[in-house]
């Protein structure tokens, strides 16, 4: 069986496969738009279904329960006849409202993991992702909040989940970048956490945005001291592993959106930290729409100025997964390794992340031999899955492994100039991957060839690498997986004939 409400008692998270998971969230609000079926199996394997939300005393409902009843089963249904696993996620920004009350009485706790008990028996499920936000903290202006107690009570709640539920069924948890606050400040050893929890999902985006006075890094992979909040990629991994979380099961997020804000200046031959309207963002992409909070009056309304990567492909802002538009201008950071946009008729600027800044994320999770990675959403991603081809690589690294340097060369290209300039950026590595860069076995000939290996669509080129391919030789302009020299992307240029 796939699991068993009747497992016996435990109190040890179960154990942690040796492979690596690439955890997908997929919004239960897409509906018909994208369904299930989109998703790419062969990648992921978990998808966390967000959200099921708590608003109410102790006993968790769906937004739209309809609309459940017919998408969760045909998620579960795909997803296990290609061996991936679907937890249930409950939670999110507008549904934790009474998290705080729940986990501090017994009777509301036992309330709440008999339903979670029952949700998976219904639909088959391999397990429950709790996405509360955040515990010792308000989130969603609305939502109940114990600073002293919360962080105490939620690990109460852990223990008594995972000795309902067994070992064989999976518990996660969503968590900010730093451990949990409570009145002492913020936890110093949460190994107790990691006793119980199969999974860490590190919410390591969303950390600069329009609700800041200054424009930042939506999803920084380092923070630049001084500039935009402190906290990153790598802070967020050294954070809960300081607090005594083995790498095994922190797995990060990457975020596959952008978020935008509109500038008061110039932002053409600035660095991404300036002043901008605080908490008034512009429209995003074409799915961004006014929201209200249903739950919270205190939360105003209005668009999220979010922008999903496969937009900013689709609708034109970007050529290439590293050539802006015009009017746009694309920059990249040296020390958030990470692009962002400027438009400066608008004044609008996007922080964004693509497939360098994802490669940069990826690459030091396998170096960290971390226990995966985690994507905010499913839906967002091109296409051609360009981000997820990127992330995937978690998949075939079994972590360790020395640590070497390599240059990735991004192209920032003002296309209202049309002036090119290049910047390299120190992307830790790993010996294995699931892809590997170019060097491996080099084509006979002579001239320009000579020594230059073959293009393979498994291997990963950045910018300036050759290889050959129909006779010709032919280099890389930017980072590229599985673009055929020649095709319709443009990333390759002849250089010269075999």
């Amino acid at each position: 069986m796939r699991f068993s409400l009747l497992s016996g008692l435990f109190l040890t998270a179960s154990t942690v496969l040796a492979q690596k998971s690439l955890v997908g969230y997929f919004p239960n609000w897409l509906y018909a738009k994208w369904p299930a079926s989109n998703i790419d199996f062969s990648k992921y394997t978990h998808i966390n279904y967000a959200f099921s939300i708590l608003i109410s005393g102790a006993t968790p409902t769906y937004s739209d329960p309809q609309e459940v009843q017919t998408q969760l089963p045909q998620l579960v249904s795909l997803a296990h006849a290609k061996n991936s696993k679907v937890l249930l996620s409950i939670g999110g920004w507008s549904g934790c409202l009474t998290f705080s009350t729940m986990v501090a009485d017994a009777s509301q706790r036992q309330t709440f993991i008999s339903w979670v008990q029952n949700e998976i028996k219904t639909y088959n499920l391999d397990g429950v992702d709790i996405d509360w936000e955040y515990p010792g903290s308000t989130g969603a202006g609305c939502n109940a909040m114990d600073l002293a107690n919360d962080a105490n009570n939620y690990l109460t709640l852990l223990k008594e989940m995972r000795q309902a539920l067994g070992n064989t069924l999976e518990i996660s948890i969503a968590a900010y970048v730093r451990p949990f606050k409570t009145s002492s400040g913020t936890m110093s050893d949460v190994s107790a956490y990691a006793a119980v929890v199969d999974r860490f999902n590190l919410m390591t985006y969303d950390i600069n945005g329009a609700w800041n006075t200054t424009s930042g890094p939506n999803a920084p992979f380092n923070f630049q001291p001084g500039l935009g909040d402190a906290d990153s990629f790598v802070s967020a991994i050294d954070a809960w592993m300081g607090a005594g979380v083995p790498a095994s099961k922190i797995v990060p997020g990457v975020a596959f959106y952008g978020r935008s804000a509109t500038a008061t200046v110039d932002m053409s031959n600035t660095n991404q930290y300036q002043p901008q309207n605080a908490g008034n963002p512009p429209s995003g992409d074409s799915d961004d729409a006014y929201w209200q909070d249903p739950y919270c009056s205190k939360d105003p309304g209005g668009v999220s100025g979010v922008w999903k990567y496969r937009n900013l492909r689709s609708q034109g802002v970007l050529t290439s997964p590293t050539t802006a538009a015009a009017p746009w201008i694309r920059k990249f950071d040296n020390v958030t390794q990470t692009p962002w946009l400027f438009n400066p008729t608008t004044k609008a600027f996007i922080s964004y992340d693509d497939p360098v800044s994802i490669g940069v994320k990826t690459d030091y999770a396998i170096s960290k031999n971390l226990g995966g990675l985690m994507v905010w959403s499913v839906d967002e991603d091109s296409s051609n899955g360009e981000l997820l081809a990127v992330a995937a690589k978690i998949l075939a690294n079994g972590g360790g492994g020395s640590t070497t340097t390599t240059t990735v060369k991004t192209t920032a290209t003002s296309t209202t100039t049309q002036a090119t300039t290049t910047t390299t950026a120190s992307v830790p590595t790993t010996t294995a991957s699931a892809t590997t860069t170019a060097s491996s076995t080099p084509t006979s000939g002579s001239g320009p060839c000579s020594g230059v290996s073959a293009w393979s669509a498994s291997t990963t080129y950045v910018g300036g690498d050759q290889a050959t391919y129909s006779g010709s030789l032919w280099k890389a302009q930017w980072w590229t997986l599985g673009d055929t020299p020649g095709g319709s992307a443009g990333v390759w240029v002849k250089a010269g004939t075999c």
